[in-house]
C-alpha cells in the first residue's frame, strides 16, 4: 500500500453520540466480549449523517517522547526489545489486509514475527510493539471468527479469560455494507510490562455514511508477548472526528 505524508484531523470537537446498534451480535458471549475488549463492534450513526468519501493519511516517520525501558526482555520469537521511544508522527509502517482492515507488519523488526492464518502473535517489547499489537487487535476483532480467535490465543492468563473461554462466542457474517479501518492512535500510558493505546477508527456504511470511534485497549507482556487484558478496562468510544489522533492508516 502507498505511503504519503500525514494529514492534521479537521472538524468540530468531539462530541458524544448514541450508539446505534452492533456490527453484529451473534450470541450473549460476543455481547460481553464487546463489552470486555471494545473489538468486534462498529456503530452506525442513528442520524445517518452522510459526508463525502473519507481521506486517507499515512503516517511516515519520527519517534519522540521517551518510554519506559522495556526491561530488555525479548519476544518469544526472538525478536529484540528495540526503540523505547513512543512512536509519533511520522511512523513509517508497512501495511497489509487481515480480513478487510489494513494493519501493520514488521515480521522481523516491530512483529508479528509468528502468522497462523488470521492469528498474528509475537511482537517487539517496546511501545511500538505494543502499538502493532493493539492495531492488529482491531483488525482480527472485525472478522467474523475474530472473537473466538481473540479468546484462546492473545487474551492475559486470567479467571476472566478462563470464563469467556468456556462459552466460545458462535461465528457471525460480516456485513459488506460496512467498512471499518484504522485512522489514527494515541500511546496513553507505558510501563514496559503494560501499555494502553486507544486506536482511532473510521468506519463507512455504504453508501456514504461515514462516522468514527475509538478502541482503547490495555495491554500486558506475557510470555514475551502482548496480550489484552480481559478485566474491563478496554472501552469503545463514538466521536465525531479523529483530531485528536496521530494520524496513522494503510488506507
Amino acid at each position: 500500500m502507498s505511503q504519503g505524508q500525514p494529514t492534521d484531523g479537521q472538524g468540530p470537537p468531539r462530541e458524544a453520540s448514541p450508539w446505534a446498534r452492533p456490527w453484529f451480535i451473534a450470541s450473549a458471549a460476543v455481547v460481553v466480549l464487546i463489552a470486555a475488549l471494545g473489538i468486534a463492534y462498529a456503530m452506525i450513526p442513528s442520524g445517518g449523517q452522510s459526508s463525502a468519501a473519507p481521506t486517507t493519511a499515512t503516517a511516515t516517520a519520527t519517534a519522540t517522547a521517551t518510554g519506559t525501558a522495556g526491561a530488555g526482555q525479548d519476544s518469544a520469537c526472538g525478536l529484540p526489545a528495540g526503540d523505547q521511544r513512543y512512536p509519533s508522527v511520522g511512523l513509517p509502517t508497512k501495511w497489509e489486509l487481515l480480513g478487510r482492515v489494513a494493519v501493520p507488519t514488521d515480521p522481523k523488526g516491530i512483529g508479528p514475527g509468528k502468522v497462523d492464518g488470521s492469528v498474528r502473535t509475537c511482537y517487539q517489547h517496546s511501545p511500538t510493539g505494543a502499538l502493532y499489537a493493539a492495531a492488529n487487535l482491531v483488525g482480527l476483532g472485525f472478522m467474523p471468527e475474530g472473537p473466538k480467535l481473540i479468546y484462546k490465543d492473545l487474551m492475559a492468563k486470567s479467571p476472566k479469560r478462563d470464563s469467556l473461554l468456556a462459552t466460545p462466542p458462535a461465528e457471525t457474517p460480516e456485513d459488506p455494507s460496512l467498512t471499518m479501518q484504522i485512522g489514527g492512535f494515541k500511546l496513553v500510558s507505558y510501563t514496559g510490562d503494560t501499555a494502553k493505546l486507544t486506536m482511532g477508527v473510521k468506519g463507512t456504511k455504504a453508501p456514504s455514511t461515514v462516522f468514527y470511534g475509538s478502541l482503547t485497549y490495555a495491554l500486558q507482556w506475557e510470555d514475551g508477548d502482548w496480550k489484552v487484558v480481559p478485566d474491563g478496562t478496554t472501552t469503545m468510544t463514538q466521536l465525531q472526528d479523529l483530531s485528536d489522533f496521530v494520524p496513522w492508516t494503510g488506507v
